[in-house]
């Protein structure tokens, strides 16, 4: 019996409506569903998958009847979790410490450079990630104040002709394509082999399905971009089909262990 699946449909996440336009009988959640744990009810053994927006998947990871649907660890898709396992493959060189430590920190001298890139520890982006001159940092960080208490990533500046993102599952690559822009392209071979070498590291640290967005440099140098999951991460020209498939077997596989 294939595995239900529960879709939060969002303006802002095109990925789940493109999802759920591929199968027979979504079970379709409101952002209002989730805020107030009003889930579906699925048939009790069945295998379930859910797709859309963070804050929703979150919430239903935390169901004890549906959890299982979300695959995504969060606190594993931490930069301060899986850097330790793929350093090498960011090709740049970035640090790890407490926001507020940024502005004492000298960071012209540490990168050579007078411009650094930003982002947030987790998946949540709680701060739009991005490039900013060293001496500007002052006012931005007053405008993100609130997260003083959180990790953040500074590195070096890379510049990226492509990326893609490359679903994989069991340290193989299911699908993908490039992304964020159309027209997206298929991931070329050696993209693949990249992404699988950092999937396959995960294997160990109990990640069997995630995304890795790679980065090709203007010298054709790949670099892995970041780690990601899989229940709310965009699909954008990835094959459906392909990434429905993987999703199911991850979910089968899941509710017969």
């Amino acid at each position: 019996m294939r595995p239900r699946w529960i879709i939060d449909l969002h303006d802002e996440f095109p990925g789940s409506a493109a999802v759920a336009a591929a199968l027979d009988d979504p079970l379709i959640v409101s952002a209002h569903d989730a805020l107030v744990g009003s889930w579906p009810e699925v048939d009790a053994g069945r295998a379930v998958v859910g797709y859309g927006t963070m804050p929703t998947m979150t919430r239903l990871r935390r169901d004890p009847r549906l959890g299982s649907a979300v695959f995504d660890d969060y606190a594993a898709l931490r930069c301060s979790s899986y850097y330790r396992h793929l350093y090498d493959l960011l090709g740049r060189t970035a640090v790890l410490v407490p926001f507020a430590a940024v502005p004492t920190l000298p960071l012209e001298r540490m990168f050579d450079a007078d411009r650094v890139f930003l982002r947030s520890d987790t998946n949540f982006k709680l701060f739009p990630a991005g490039v900013h001159a060293v001496g500007d940092l002052g006012e931005w960080l007053r405008l993100h104040d609130r997260h003083r208490d959180e990790l953040v990533v500074v590195s070096e500046v890379v510049t990226f002709e492509r990326e893609y993102r490359c679903f994989c599952r069991d340290g193989r690559f299911v699908c993908g394509s490039s992304y964020p822009d159309e027209p997206y392209l298929r991931v070329p071979d050696p993209v693949r082999t990249f992404a699988e070498i950092a999937a396959t590291r995960m294997l160990a640290h109990g990640l069997t399905m995630i995304t890795v967005d790679v980065g090709v440099d203007p010298d054709g140098v790949f670099r892995l971009v970041e780690l990601g999951g899989v229940n709310s991460w965009g699909v954008y020209g990835s094959d459906v089909t392909d990434f429905i498939r993987a999703m199911e077997s991850e979910a089968i596989t899941r509710a017969e262990v």
